[in-house]
């Protein structure tokens, strides 16, 4: 149960395709930013190289879970002092995989495979989906949720069960074209689980289509949109831990909630 506020910053990145130094290099600049205070900063997924399709291409700029990217992350979050989540391409034993991960400021880090693979886009043919469900995280005094873009259309996969998380995060590659539907399905999840719920977006484009700023956002259990956006681009929302309980306490449709059980 949360017993403090947490203050989260979105970092909206425009990916260089397939250029993992580049991308680590402008990310680790545009962090000296963030406000001294924050608790959580989140990437976009695929922060790293983001995701297209070729899967040599793919299989050459993807790394191991001790690779210059989880490295990076690691050092940013003992250097900064806040936590770090975001997602990058990921390879395991021959497979390929969308990996999000959650770095904590001594260094511990949890990682969670994309279950729901992108069809339209070809996802599916070039990497492995997930197989276990996603983590929730205690993080000052806050449990937090993994879910991945696509996953979000798939309210099951994401359903609070007795209140057992606050907040979900959502890294993602959504393309504007589909903006109506990033925004109202993080909204869907956001009143129906009772959290707060916050999507980070990339920005620029590529094959898929176009990212502008503006495309990220944080979400109360109401689906009211608390996000702050600086003109540096950076977007920051206050998770309010005494209004979020007294919520939960005075209107309670988790208890009339379905039991069911996920079969991965």
């Amino acid at each position: 149960m949360p017993s403090q506020n947490l203050k989260i910053a979105l970092l909206p990145h425009d990916i260089i395709e397939g250029d993992n130094s580049s991308n680590l290099k402008a990310v680790g600049e545009r962090l000296k930013l963030i406000d001294s205070d924050t608790d959580l900063v989140v990437f976009p997924e695929m922060f790293n190289s983001g995701f297209f399709n070729n899967r040599d291409a793919l299989l050459k700029i993807a790394e191991e879970n001790n690779g210059s990217t989880i490295t990076s992350v690691r050092e940013w979050c003992q250097r900064y002092g806040f936590a770090i989540w975001g997602g990058f391409t990921a390879k395991e034993d021959g497979e390929l995989f969308n990996r999000g991960f959650m770095c904590n400021p001594d260094g511990t880090i949890s990682f969670y495979d994309k279950r729901h693979l992108f069809r339209s886009g070809g996802e599916h043919n070039l990497l492995a989906g997930g197989k276990t469900i996603a983590p929730i995280i205690n993080y000052k005094t806050w449990n937090l949720k993994m879910a991945i873009c696509y996953d979000i259309r798939f309210p099951i996969w994401n359903r609070n069960i007795a209140n057992n998380y606050d907040a979900l995060i959502v890294p993602a590659n959504w393309p504007h074209s589909r903006v109506f539907a990033w925004k109202h399905l993080l909204i869907a999840r956001a009143i129906e689980n009772q959290v707060y719920v916050a999507g980070c977006n990339r920005e620029g484009s590529d094959q898929f289509g176009d990212y502008p700023s503006g495309d990220s956002f944080i979400f109360n259990c109401w689906g009211d949109d608390i996000a702050e956006r600086r003109a540096d681009g950076i977007i920051y929302g206050h998770f309010d831990y005494k209004i979020f309980l007294h919520y939960r306490d005075k209107f309670q449709p988790w208890l009339d909630a379905d039991k069911f059980s996920i079969k991965i």
